[in-house]
């Protein structure tokens, strides 16, 4: 918080109930009302009037004080507004109720709850400020809020988002987002990160705070560990190690077009589908990897170039919730035919389809729909080793289709192009994956690029450097 001037209310009384009575700015009304002297970086933010704000900061850089502030002003200069206040838990929303309360108190309000939430406050213009836990189920009753704060949002459930922002429509209230990052998953780490998300960014490091010694802060940094300040004082999002891949990874494997082979390397490009079908409240998903050449540097003893393979995601599609099987076969038909030079190439299509389960129905129907590309069913397992089964099942281990995709991005080897079909949704689940299945987002478009890539690296095993065999030359007698 910054610092308290002493000086007398000049605001007090009931003219702050009137809108009449204040300033336009937030931070000139803080400052007249209660001394709030406000640092370079909360002025703007105290009166920012977007729809949508999110505030990445360090820990006790005021967030919390900033936020009750501007909660306040709104409340009194809109009589009957909702003011709606979203923690982790209760205690956490109720913090910033707290301090609204008490300066609602230095204005002379009685300070009294709305009768109704036991976490509340009730203003004489009938405005109210509500405090409520992170809860989908009990944050849907209210409507027509003001302004809803989501305090400590990396630490909210994704599904609160869902809940509340409806409550915004009619009254074109604000939503502001405010919190200190907590690993690179999770709605906080993508409406930070994605342009398109229509927020205004607000950012305050420890280091960037005037209240904050260097002393102290490099005690904290020696004490907690370089990744631990990095996250809690320095606003980066750093990997909770639960995920696949880091946002970095992820980010770093899209391309704005997929290369362009040689015209002589065409006809060795490859194309692997892989298929994961629905269960349940899951998608079908389908995606599509293209396997190319492009001439390398060339070697100074065979005098030619060499070929350096390039693995490009060019489609992900997944099917709406409760598609009809009997559909399956066409939508994968469709797929393969938006890929002209498919049939032109010497090596058919490969489609892996996870089996798994209740999918032998959907094997035969793509069987006898002749599509024409080589249709390899797999069985999901637990084990450690793939092994061919029979009636040309394969068992892949679950282990071994994410280890080989987390080598492609750890490598940089697989890219993505990013104007194809699908790919806003395949980067948020990659994101957001855990191999332990305990994320938010659906992993059927990973499962299905898991199933693509490894058949891609079975077939062109360089592509993560496993040996590949040297071919046996017949044996020679030197005369």
């Amino acid at each position: 918080m910054s610092g308290r001037r002493s000086l007398p209310c000049i605001w007090g009384g009931l003219l702050l109930a009137t809108a009449a009575g204040l300033p336009e700015s937030v931070a000139a009304w803080a400052l007249e009302a209660f001394g709030f002297v406000a640092d370079a970086l909360q002025q703007p933010i105290l009166d920012c009037s977007a729809s949508r704000v999110i505030i990445c900061t360090s820990r006790q850089v005021g967030k919390s004080t900033v936020a009750a502030l501007r909660a306040l002003y709104l409340a009194l200069r809109y009589p009957r507004s909702l003011i709606l206040i979203i923690g982790p838990v209760g205690s956490q929303a109720g913090e910033i109720l707290e301090k609204a309360r008490e300066f609602a108190a230095e204005l002379g309000f009685a300070v009294r709850g709305d009768g109704i939430n036991r976490q509340s406050l009730r203003l004489p213009n009938g405005s109210r400020l509500v405090a409520r836990p992170a809860i989908s189920r009990t944050s849907r009753g209210y409507s027509q809020a003001r302004l809803i704060i989501v305090d400590e949002a990396a630490f909210v459930p994704d599904g609160i988002f869902r809940a509340i922002t409806p409550s915004l429509g009619i009254s074109r209230g604000s939503l502001w987002v405010l919190s200190t990052p907590h690993g690179q998953a999770g709605e906080f780490a993508r409406y930070w990160h994605d342009p398109a998300s229509g927020f205004e960014r607000f950012r305050i490091t420890a280091d960037q705070c005037p209240r904050f010694s260097p002393e102290f802060l490099a005690a904290e940094r020696k004490l907690h560990g370089e990744l631990s300040y990095a996250q809690e004082y320095l606003c980066e999002f750093v990997s909770q190690g639960v995920q696949l891949l880091t946002r970095e990874q992820v980010q770093a494997a899209f391309i704005p077009a997929a290369p362009v082979p040689a015209l002589a390397l065409q006809g060795e490009t490859r194309y692997y589908f892989g298929l994961d079908l629905g269960k349940r409240q899951d998608h079908s998903a389908l995606v599509v990897v293209e396997l190319s050449w492009i001439l390398g540097p060339l070697s100074p003893v065979t005098q030619a170039h060499s070929r350096v393979p390039q693995l490009t995601v060019r489609y992900a599609s997944r099917l709406p919730l409760g598609f009809e099987t009997t559909g399956l076969p066409r939508f994968v038909r469709d797929a393969a035919q938006s890929f002209p030079l498919l049939a032109a190439l010497r090596h058919p299509g490969t489609l892996l389809v996870d089996a798994t389960g209740n999918g032998h129905t959907v094997i035969e129907l793509l069987r006898a729909d002749r599509n024409g590309l080589l249709l390899k069913p797999v069985s999901i397992s637990s084990g450690y080793q793939a092994r061919q089964l029979a009636d040309s099942y394969y068992s892949i281990p679950r282990t071994d289709l994410l280890t080989r995709l987390k080598l492609l991005f750890e490598r940089g080897l697989l890219k993505i192009e990013r104007p194809a079909a699908g790919m806003d949704f395949l980067e948020r689940e990659l994101i957001e994956f855990e191999p332990g299945g305990r994320q938010q987002e659906h992993d059927d478009l990973i499962m299905a690029l898991s199933l693509a890539v490894w058949q891609a690296v079975e077939d062109q095993k360089e592509l993560i450097g496993m040996p590949v065999p040297r071919p046996v030359y017949a044996a020679q007698r030197i005369l």
